[in-house]
């Protein structure tokens, strides 16, 4: 009897190890989209009611039980574009998905600053966004999928005046370069140098818009500069680029 109390604690216990495991990768997997803030609230919801039986509050216990029998309803409603970006997102790659390794990251910053410089010094124009937090979905899809390594010589190809994808931005997604040709949204702050261009323009609106980090190369004066947060840093030195881009995309920030 002993052993098998035993052997019930360790399932019990495994079970919990795998459901916290479950549930983190869960949010990982749900990070930077809408269905990320409704899982939250999901919970809050969860715990609510528990506590309302617990305490005795009846009517509220009531109306907690009426909810959730057509909450799935409402969720598959009202966010059926989430699900379904979910749903390719998992066939894409393994849900068990292991963050880049810091070594990983550093070349993929390396690569990404060559390119720019390189760029730079043949006054190619370059726009440049990369993900952190937020989902850059809707701007994916305005583009071409390419889902290849990040190196210098691509991001150079792509950039590259007669190619058909040198028009528009480049997001990238940790290690992967995702998609080429996507449109940006411009900003609509009216306060702005009247010199600056429709790439830099682009890349403060995407920066006001998400928490992406944008690389801008002029094609005039084959300077380098980076917008975040709708604030626009610009003349940039490699090694300037390389610091800043370390310090916002770090392992902690990377998406």
């Amino acid at each position: 009897m002993e052993f098998t109390y035993k052997l019930l604690d360790w399932k019990a216990i495994t079970e919990i190890i795998i459901l916290w495991i479950i549930l983190y990768r869960i949010f990982l997997f749900l990070q930077g989209t809408k269905a990320e803030y409704l899982l939250r609230g999901l919970i809050i919801l969860v715990a609510a009611f528990f506590i309302f039986q617990w305490t005795g509050f009846s009517v509220m216990s009531w109306l907690f039980t009426r909810f959730f029998a057509f909450f799935l309803v409402l969720v598959v409603v009202i966010f059926q574009p989430e699900l379904r970006e979910g749903l390719m997102r998992l066939g894409q790659r393994h849900f068990f998905y292991a963050e880049p390794k810091r070594e990983e990251i550093e070349n993929t910053l390396k690569e990404i600053v060559a390119a720019s410089f390189s760029l730079t010094q043949k006054k190619r124009g370059a726009l440049i966004a990369i993900k952190r937090k937020i989902s850059l979905r809707d701007y994916i899809e305005s583009g071409v999928i390419l889902n290849a390594d990040v190196s210098n010589e691509l991001l150079q190809t792509i950039f590259f005046p007669l190619t058909l994808l040198h028009d528009g931005g480049v997001i990238i997604e940790g290690t992967r370069i995702v998609a080429a040709a996507c449109l940006f949204p411009h900003t609509t702050d009216h306060a702005l140098e009247r010199t600056l261009g429709m790439r830099h323009r682009a890349a403060i609106g995407l920066s006001e818009n998400s928490d992406a980090v944008v690389i801008v190369v002029s094609e005039e004066n084959g300077t380098m500069s980076l917008a975040i947060n709708g604030q626009l840093t610009q003349n940039l030195t490699s090694d300037d680029l390389l610091t800043i881009l370390r310090g916002q995309l770090g392992k902690s920030n990377w998406g």
